[in-house]
C-alpha cells in the first residue's frame, strides 16, 4: 500500500486546505499510475510549510536565496524494507498566493504542485527547454485526468 506522510508546520494550514491529504493522496497515485510506478509499498514524505521556511529549505540544499512552491528530495532506495521515494517540501503560502496570481482554485494548483514534486521525484527536471516541454506535458495530462474526468 501506498504510504505518505504529513508534517504541517502550522495548524493554519488545515483551516486554508482542509482536504489537503486527499488532494495530494489522489495527485500522487494519479500520478503513479500515469508513470507506471508500483505504487505498492511505496513512501513519500509531505512537508507542508510556510515561504520563510522552504526558503531556508532552497539556500541550505539547492543554494537558492528565494522561497520556492515545491522542493523534491528523491531518495530511490530501499529503507527498512520500504521503497522510500523522498520528500517534498511544499509552500502552502506560495500555493495561495501563486493561485491567486494565475486564478486557479488552489486545491487544484496544490494538486498541480504536488504532480510537479512527485515528476521530480521520479527523476524527471526541467534544467533545459526540452526536458521542461516534456515534463509540462505530463503534468497537464495528470491534471487533466483528476479535474475533467
Amino acid at each position: 500500500m501506498q504510504r505518505i506522510s504529513f508534517n504541517l508546520d502550522n495548524p493554519q494550514w488545515k483551516k486554508e486546505f482542509p482536504a489537503y491529504k486527499t488532494i495530494i493522496s489522489d495527485a500522487v497515485k494519479k500520478t503513479f499510475k500515469s508513470e507506471n510506478v508500483e505504487s505498492q509499498n511505496n513512501h513519500i514524505s509531505v512537508f507542508l510549510t510556510s515561504d520563510d521556511n522552504i526558503k531556508e529549505l532552497n539556500l541550505k540544499y539547492r543554494n537558492k536565496n528565494k522561497a520556492t512552491n515545491v522542493l523534491a528530495f528523491p531518495i530511490h532506495e530501499s529503507i527498512e524494507k520500504k521503497n522510500y521515494i523522498g520528500d517534498l517540501a511544499i509552500s502552502l503560502e506560495k500555493i495561495i498566493f501563486e493561485s491567486n496570481k494565475y486564478k486557479i482554485k488552489k486545491d487544484k494548483y496544490l494538486s498541480q504542485i504536488t504532480i510537479h514534486g512527485i515528476l521530480h521525484l521520479l527523476g524527471y527536471d526541467h534544467i533545459n527547454d526540452d526536458d521542461y516541454e516534456i515534463m509540462n506535458k505530463i503534468e497537464d495530462r495528470i491534471i487533466k485526468e483528476l479535474y475533467c474526468n
